[in-house]
């Protein structure tokens, strides 16, 4: 696939959304973004109005819907040869538990009392693009945080109009927060469809007697994820796997 020669901006590359009446979407992020994005989060906030929850997603930047994660990349990592197999394991993490996968590449802040530098593509990183393209993974490109959290912003509209946002609230309290740690537990289920489950479903138990197209449509999974689910719900359990008491010992 052809990578693009020029990082034209990259909103062009969106519908423009108008804002809708009504509760504005929620985006989950990461609380690694609190320390690397901060002008993301504040500008997702303040200028656009959007409901953000800083959560421990450790899988993606930001979730904008129970289907669609978004990665940001800076443009520094992606020239990293270094950066490029653990880049590759984070994004099939990702592909096993969302449908659909964004990644905004960003670029680099200038340090304090450094000139901006003209960005040098390398051989690295325009064949990293170009994998990614192949996977499937769309890409946005932002010069800036604030660009970022414009495309967040549009990204978490459209899914919104396509009745695929979150679930609120984004924390449960009470007893259904331990559910909800039971649920990410759970491989390949992300944190929107553990949401969703903790939202749909009364109990543990409900989950686990439901049917594929009851767990697809509660926790808004793809049939595929849903029977995969399924499948993880009803596995036989081998009792000979629990450790075994010691055998008493006889007296002397």
């Amino acid at each position: 696939p052809r990578v693009p020669a020029e990082h034209s901006p990259s909103l062009a590359g969106l519908p423009r959304v108008p804002a809708e009446r009504g509760p504005s979407p929620c985006i989950l992020a990461d609380s690694r973004e609190i320390s690397s994005g901060p002008g993301v989060i504040s500008c997702l906030r303040a200028v656009h109005g959007l409901r953000v929850q800083v959560c421990s997603l450790g899988s993606s930047d930001y979730i904008v819907s129970s289907r669609l994660a978004v990665d940001r990349l800076l443009q520094s990592e992606l020239q990293s040869p270094g950066n490029r197999n653990k880049l590759s394991q984070r994004l099939q993490r990702l592909r096993g538990a969302f449908e659909r996968i964004c990644v905004i590449v960003e670029t680099d802040r200038a340090r304090p009392g450094e000139t901006s530098r003209l960005f040098q593509r390398t051989q690295c990183y325009d064949g990293v693009l170009s994998a990614l393209v192949q996977a499937g993974i769309r890409i946005l490109f932002s010069s800036c945080q604030e660009e970022s959290a414009a495309l967040l912003k549009d990204l978490a509209l459209l899914e919104h109009r396509k009745d695929a946002a979150i679930q609120l609230p984004p924390e449960p309290q009470g007893h259904r927060r331990d559910v909800l740690g039971f649920y990410l537990s759970i491989p390949n289920l992300s944190y929107g469809a553990a949401l969703n489950l903790c939202h749909s479903f009364g109990s543990i138990t409900a989950v686990a007697n439901s049917s594929v197209p009851a767990l697809a449509a509660g926790a808004r999974l793809s049939r595929p994820q849903a029977e995969e689910l399924h499948r993880f719900l009803r596995h036989d359990f081998d009792l000979q796997l629990l450790p075994q008491p010691l055998p008493a010992k006889g007296k002397s």
